[in-house]
């Protein structure tokens, strides 16, 4: 099925535009914890672009495509704490009111968080690599 085949490269986008966001985006904001520096949710540069339609898309064609469900696991921990950094801690790095102290500790939050986002979603594209290739010789 063809559907089946854009699940790794939609995920891998996902993965990519995290690792990006990991080693190269918070590792800024954890140095120089300026508030209100993030720019706007659809503003040129925003990390919106990386995950629409890229990730969710690639989340509900592995749920059509019936991943493995080790795979679809790692999905739902990486769906459900994106969501929660995106609405509890992304707004503060927009908020220009707050310190930088608090933006620091959102930062290392954050940091944490798309730590485990990175390693989910990367362990969901193995497991699904691994299942399309099948069961091994043994």
């Amino acid at each position: 099925m063809i559907l089946s085949r854009l699940v790794v490269p939609l995920l891998s986008m996902w993965f990519f535009g995290n690792l990006y966001e990991q080693v190269v985006w918070n590792p800024q904001l954890l140095a120089d914890p300026r508030p209100g520096s993030l720019v706007g949710v659809f503003a040129a540069g925003s990390p919106i672009y990386y995950y629409l339609p890229w990730g969710p898309l690639g989340v509900v064609l592995a749920v059509v495509t019936r991943a493995p469900r080790p795979a679809l696991g790692c999905l739902a921990v990486s769906v459900a704490l994106k969501v929660l950094l995106i609405t509890q801690v992304n707004p503060v790095f927009r908020d220009p009111a707050v310190s930088r102290e608090v933006v620091h500790g959102h930062a290392v939050l954050w940091a944490f968080g798309n730590g485990v986002v990175v390693i989910a979603v990367g362990a969901a594209i193995l497991l699904v690599l691994r299942a399309r290739r099948g069961p091994s010789p043994g």
